[in-house]
């Protein structure tokens, strides 16, 4: 959901809610709250939507009430006073059902806290007070709005500016009261949520000014880049999480604005991070070993609470019960059960902190790596030089090949973008050895070796290859790994440097493809070959799935970029097809979304050649397989065979004259479609190696068409030439009518094990033809 969808104002709704007055609760006035809600309606009646799609619910304190009147009669606006949950409650439960639309905004200012046993932040309804602290859900309110029997609302897209501090840090007398939303069946919707702070943290407010500071960058931002309600979401994450970053550079960050996006109906997300959710009996199973560990030292835990705390930005932990406040705090705070790790082996207290190794292992502790261990590790990247994609992906399927974590960038990465891979390779922590009574190297150490180690970038310092090789020492005896087994990583490491500085080739994208029967449906299994000759399963929902041309392009040109070397230098994509195919999937001309100009022609982005899948018949594939072997080899004498309507008299006199040059490499089809489709295929079945063709013209074109493709020229430089050749169509089709399609077969270069789409039935073992 990076952006909105194009969409008339009247197709937006929201529903907006200020809540500055807690009438049970003079204590809780939040100035200034309902003046927010109502800008952020202001917004949307200046962007063009009806003033009866916006749903304004103020909490106002007596004193702003003639303010907020007149503000809102001059933007053409009504509101409606709320004074209890159950009239907010009534608008999402009832009221939505009532309207239609395409978007649905929810804005909500109010105060908020972190519940408890993973319920999430909580959203006080103005008729909460001292003894009665009656809220709202955020993850429920967000899940039902996932509802099915709403018209319409496919987007949605919320903010929320409160706090989402744990409950101990307010000493409240009570615990909070859940006001519940019915249980809906739900359908697939794209959802968008940026939250003030992330769990653990306060929303600042700035009383002076009376607004809360989230609710204030977000305005600013709205108004200034999107007045036609049609927001960057990704952009606007960006620049509001900037803001508070720099802000705080100074002090630490003591508020973190969160953006979570959801997929509704599984709950499985695009991307971004849900908000941390306690299992109960991980709880248990943490406080248990806590109490264990100190037993009645009341004191050392609240020390050591306190300190991993501070480290990890969080607000003092003066509370009841330390011990139940830290335990939730581990499983919740990324990188906060490290950083206690990290703490406990410093002490000395080595069983300590391997009873809490393992509870990492076993609940899936969010941060593999401590605050001061990912701190370091950056500073050192920063210092390294920019890798490419290419480089990247082959470290990480060398030292993780089980995993298939990839990275895709336009160029090379920069230090945040390198260190956002190394934050998913946290998420694989390893396991126990019971063979030598220690921790398996984690994911992210053995990629960091392998870093250290590769000798691509000459210019890295020795220095600084030491200094990360140290980094891993540091991360593997805090985390009780045996020396040994990253001894035996560091020998990996150095084995796969000297295999692939001795055997790199160029970089290839392997998609067979495979057409569903249907207008414009295909199945497409993307594999990448970093130069070594490996296959890596490239890791995307559409590989492997029917997809348009469109979204399999799309999927072909992300694997490409993920290959593209620190020079610039993009790889080959070889297209793997069925021999009855090869006519009729039009890859060359597959364009990007009609929306984004100009179209991405994936024959002008991507060198392309074609490649035969194994035929039916084994004794017939073994024949082609022989005869491509041979004229591979005679590939350097540039020997070219022109196929035309005179050699097509019947399919016999083709083959014919295929057969009859032995050593030829490469045949050039000179004739219209109908038949050049057997002329190719004869091609193919002599085992030429190298074969040209017009994709699309009807007419035969001449020799002098073919001629800016040089086909007598080097085999290795083909893709290249035609990709050019393509561009120069694109530009001057007139100049340059050639459509051209090249079959390139390269005998040393294998395919992928498992040919599943291409309907052989020939063995495994053949499929690398």
């Amino acid at each position: 959901m990076a952006g909105l969808n194009r969409i008339r104002p009247g197709d937006v709704h929201a529903v907006v809610v200020g809540l500055e007055n807690y009438p049970r609760a003079a204590e809780m006035s939040l100035r200034g709250a309902a003046a927010n809600a109502l800008r952020f309606a202001r917004w949307l009646r200046d962007g063009g939507v009806p003033k009866q799609n916006i749903t304004l619910l103020l909490s106002p304190l007596e004193e702003s009430v003639p303010s907020i009147t007149a503000e809102a009669e001059g933007a053409g606006l009504t509101w409606r006073s709320v004074t209890a949950a159950e009239d907010i409650r009534e608008v999402f439960v009832h009221e939505l059902t009532t309207v239609s639309g395409g978007i649905l905004y929810v804005y909500w200012g109010g105060h908020g806290v972190l519940g408890r046993n993973g319920t999430g932040p909580l959203l006080f309804t103005p008729d909460a007070c001292s003894v009665d602290l009656r809220c709202f859900g955020v993850e429920e309110l967000r899940e039902f709005l996932t509802r099915d029997d709403l018209s319409g609302f496919a987007q949605q897209v919320l903010f929320v500016d409160a706090c989402a501090a744990f409950e101990e840090q307010y000493q409240l007398e009570h615990g909070t009261v859940l006001v519940p939303f019915p249980e809906p069946s739900r359908r697939e919707v794209d959802q968008f949520l940026l939250y003030a702070a992330r769990a653990g943290q306060e929303a600042e407010h700035d009383t002076a000014q009376g607004t809360g500071l989230f609710s204030r960058t977000v305005l600013d931002w709205l108004e200034e880049h999107a007045p036609d309600l049609r927001p960057d979401l990704p952009t606007l994450e960006r620049d509001v999480r900037a803001w508070f970053e720099e802000r705080y550079t100074s002090t630490g960050t003591l508020q973190t604005p969160m953006a979570y996006r959801y997929r509704a109906l599984d709950g499985t997300q695009e991307f971004g991070a849900t908000f941390a959710r306690v299992d109960h009996a991980a709880l248990l199973h943490v406080t248990g070993t806590f109490r264990t560990a100190f037993g009645e030292d009341e004191g050392s835990c609240q020390k050591y609470a306190g300190r991993i705390a501070k480290a990890c930005g969080l607000a003092p932990t003066d509370v009841m019960d330390p011990v139940e406040w830290f335990a939730r705090a581990l499983l919740r705070t990324p990188r906060m059960m490290a950083t206690f790790i990290e703490a406990l082996t410093s002490d000395g207290r080595i069983e300590t902190a391997r009873a809490f190794i393992e509870l990492t292992l076993v609940h899936g502790v969010p941060g593999l790596l401590s605050v001061q261990e990912h701190t370091d590790l950056y500073h050192l990247l920063v210092r390294w030089p920019r890798l490419s994609p290419a480089t990247v992906n082959a470290l990480t399927a060398a030292a993780t090949p089980a995993l298939g974590v990839q990275v895709t960038a336009n160029g090379v990465l920069s230090p945040d973008e390198l260190m956002k891979h190394i934050e998913r390779l946290e998420e694989f922590p390893g396991g126990y050895r019971p063979a030598v009574k220690g921790f398996k190297v984690p994911a992210v150490v053995e990629f960091v070796q392998f870093l250290a180690i590769h000798a691509g970038p000459e210019q890295v310092p020795h220095a600084l290859r030491i200094k990360l090789a140290q980094w891993g020492d540091r991360v593997a005896e805090r985390l009780l790994v045996d020396s040994g087994e990253l001894d035996r990583v560091r020998e990996k490491a150095e084995e796969w440097d000297a295999v692939l500085q001795a055997s790199r080739t160029s970089a290839r994208v392997v998609v067979q493809i495979y057409p569903e029967g249907t207008q414009d449906s295909y199945t497409c299994v993307v594999w990448t070959d970093p130069g070594t000759g490996e296959f890596f399963r490239y890791g995307h929902a559409d590989n492997g799935v029917p997809v348009t041309s469109e979204r399999a392009m799309r999927l072909i040109d992300r694997a490409a970029r993920s290959l593209t070397t620190d020079e610039g230098t993009t790889p080959v994509v070889e297209i793997v097809l069925q021999h009855d195919d090869l006519m009729d999937i039009p890859v060359h001309t597959w364009d990007g979304a009609p929306d984004e100009p100009p179209p991405a022609l994936l024959g002008v982005e991507q060198q392309i050649a074609l490649r035969c899948a194994p035929m039916t018949s084994p004794d017939r594939e073994e024949r082609r397989r022989t005869s491509l072997k041979r004229r591979w080899a005679s590939r350097s004498l540039s020997q070219v065979v022109y196929l035309d309507e005179s050699n097509a008299a019947d399919d016999r006199q083709a083959y014919g004259t295929l057969s009859s040059e032995r050593n030829a490499s490469r045949a050039v089809v000179r004739s219209g479609r109908r038949i050049g489709t057997a002329l190719v295929r004869a091609a193919l079945f002599a085992g030429y190696p190298v074969v040209l063709w017009d994709s699309a013209d009807s007419r035969a074109p001449t020799t002098a068409d073919f001629a800016p493709l040089r086909p007598e020229g080097d085999v290795h430089e083909l893709p290249e030439r035609v990709q050019s050749y393509w561009a120069r169509a694109q530009a001057n089709g007139t100049r340059h009518p050639l459509r051209p399609a090249l079959l390139l077969e390269d005998h040393d270069q294998r395919l992928p094990p498992a040919l599943s789409l291409t309907r052989s039935s020939a063995p495994e073992e053949e499929a690398s033809c």
